[in-house]
C-alpha cells in the first residue's frame, strides 16, 4: 500500500510531544506525505483550526500514528473502530507494551513505513454486552480488556461465572478482568493473570482479589459462551472498556463476552518480536541484584 497521508494521535501533556510532531512532519514533508492532526494535537502546536475530530481524521488517512504510551494507542484504536486503518505506536517514554517503537528510532520506523517495509499484525478485540432482564443495556469492545469492578462504594462484589451455561460457582471479590492476549500484559498481569502470546486465539478471565484461593485465572476459547451474573454489587458496579468508557451496573444484571467482529491492525517492522519486547519491558534475564549484593 502506498502511504499518502498519516494521522497523528497523542497526549498533549506528554513530554516531548511537540518535538515528536515536528520531526514526523519534517520527515513526511520530504516524502510528500500529508500529516493530519487531531484537534488536541493541533492546539498543542498552536494551530487549533487545522485539527480534526478523531473519527474524521481516521477516515482521511492511510495510517494512524500514536505518539505516547499505551493509553494513547487504546484511544486511537477506539477511534479507528471497524475501519481497519493500520495503527503504529511510537513510545514517548512510558512502559508501552503496544508502543514498541522508541522515540529514538522514529526516523527508522517512518522510513520503513513509507518504504513498505512492514507487516500488519492482527489483534483481536473483546466484546461485552450488558443485559438487564431481556433489555440490552450497552455493548462495549476493547483491544486490551473489559473490567468489572467496585463502583462508588468500595465493597466486594458477589459474582458468578458461567461457561457454556455451566456455573463455576459464586465468588466474592473486587471484580473480574476479561482480557485479550494483547491485554494480558496490562491489568491482567498486575492482577496475577498469565502472559499470553498475542497470536493465541483466547480470552483470559482473571478475578480481582477473590476471597477464595480456589478462584484462579482461566484461559478460555473464544467460541465458548461466557456469562457473568451480578448477584450482589451494593451501590453498583463499574463496567469499563480499555479504561476509556464506563457504565454502572446493578444487582441482577448479566454480562456476555466474546470476540468482536473486527480486529485492530498494528504496524510491525522486521525487527519487531514478541519475546524481545517482553524481555525488554519485563527485564527478563536481568541480573538478580539481591544475589550479587547490589
Amino acid at each position: 500500500m502506498t502511504i499518502k497521508s498519516i494521522g497523528l494521535f497523542g497526549n498533549p501533556d506528554k513530554e516531548g510531544i511537540r518535538s515528536a510532531i515536528r520531526f514526523v512532519r519534517e520527515h513526511c514533508s520530504q516524502e510528500k506525505v500529508a500529516v493530519l492532526l487531531t484537534r488536541k494535537m493541533a492546539r498543542t502546536t498552536g494551530e487549533p483550526d487545522s485539527g480534526h475530530e478523531p473519527e474524521d481524521l481516521v477516515a482521511q488517512v492511510d495510517v494512524v500514528v500514536a505518539l505516547g504510551g499505551d493509553g494513547t494507542m487504546l484511544r486511537a484504536a477506539r477511534a479507528i473502530g471497524n475501519t481497519g486503518t493500520p495503527l503504529l505506536g511510537i513510545n514517548l517514554g512510558s512502559l508501552g507494551y503496544l508502543t514498541d517503537v522508541p522515540i529514538e528510532k522514529v526516523d527508522q520506523a517512518l522510513s520503513q513505513l513509507l518504504a513498505g517495509q512492514y507487516h500488519l499484525e492482527e489483534r483481536s478485540r473483546v466484546v461485552c454486552t450488558a443485559w438487564r432482564g431481556r433489555a440490552q443495556l450497552v455493548t462495549l469492545s476493547a483491544l486490551n480488556d473489559v473490567v468489572l469492578n467496585m463502583g462508588p462504594v468500595p465493597r466486594a462484589l458477589e459474582l458468578e461465572v458461567l461457561l457454556e451455561g455451566e456455573s463455576l460457582g459464586r465468588f466474592l471479590g473486587d471484580g473480574l478482568i476479561v482480557s485479550t492476549p494483547t491485554g494480558s500484559t496490562a491489568y491482567n498481569l498486575s492482577a496475577g493473570g498469565p502472559i499470553c502470546h498475542s497470536t493465541v486465539s483466547c480470552l483470559l478471565l482473571t478475578p480481582i482479589c477473590p476471597h477464595s484461593l480456589g478462584m484462579r485465572p482461566l484461559i478460555v476459547s473464544p467460541d465458548i459462551d461466557i456469562e457473568v451474573l451480578l448477584h450482589v454489587v451494593g451501590s453498583g458496579a463499574a463496567l469499563s472498556a480499555d479504561g476509556q468508557e464506563t457504565h454502572t451496573l446493578h444487582n441482577g444484571d448479566r454480562l456476555s463476552f466474546g470476540f468482536a467482529d473486527s480486529s485492530v491492525h498494528l504496524v510491525k517492522f522486521p525487527h519487531s518480536n514478541f519475546y524481545r519486547v517482553m524481555r525488554h519491558k519485563l527485564n527478563w534475564g536481568a541480573p538478580d541484584r539481591r544475589r550479587d549484593g547490589r
